[in-house]
């Protein structure tokens, strides 16, 4: 009888941060960095859950999730909450952890990987945009934005970043064999909504 083929690891990432967001797998298979994959935007605005679901289409796909690796924003509302949910509930569905790393980080590690020096600039509505640059994260007019990075040469290098945002943690499940006791945080999931402090024009994400 010939033995099962071995489980390889992955980590479902999810951000919602902008435009389409980002849903992709890391496979853990011993190379040094993993390798990825990441689902297509088959149409316009597609849900993150569809385009989850082209990466895991079964059990035997699902089964493989060690972990899964959100960004929390700050961001777009809607998309962070899209993403957040379907962190919880996949993780919630599979008795597996969730990883927490700050978009604003990750997005500038895209940024610099796409060879861009201009900040990121995420429209947040009618009105205002968040700056995301080397001083932080700020609400802006959308009038006054500085020039910003083109987005579409930083998603494809959003997963990656994600990633290694969140390497000590993944390293620490790694060494728990991917147990959710191993000290990686299982609580709710803490959004990071740009938000301007009261009375001021801009503001800082939190």
């Amino acid at each position: 009888m010939p033995s099962a083929t071995p489980r390889t690891p992955a980590l479902l990432i999810l951000d919602g941060s902008f435009g389409e967001g980002c849903v992709a797998l890391l496979h853990l298979d011993g190379e040094a960095a993993g390798r990825f994959e990441s689902a297509p935007e088959l149409r316009p605005h597609q849900p993150l859950v569809a385009r989850a679901a082209v990466l895991l289409p079964d059990t035997a796909a699902r089964s493989e999730l060690v972990a899964v690796l959100v960004g929390v924003g700050p961001g777009s509302y809607t998309g962070l909450r899209a993403a957040a949910s379907l962190a919880a509930g996949v993780a919630a569905a599979l008795n597996i952890p969730v990883i927490q790393v700050p978009s604003d980080r990750a997005l500038l590690l895209a940024r610099d990987a796409s060879g861009q020096t201009d900040p990121v600039v995420l429209p947040l509505g009618v009105r205002e945009v968040l700056v995301v640059d080397a001083a932080g994260s700020r609400i802006a007019e959308r009038s006054g934005a500085p020039t910003a990075a083109d987005l579409e040469r930083i998603a494809p290098h959003l997963a990656a970043a994600l990633a290694s945002t969140a390497a000590k943690a993944v390293d620490l499940l790694r060494v728990h064999e991917w147990r959710t006791e191993s000290g990686v945080e299982l609580g709710e999931i803490a959004i990071r909504y740009p938000a301007p402090p009261r009375g001021a024009e801009g503001g800082v994400a939190r």
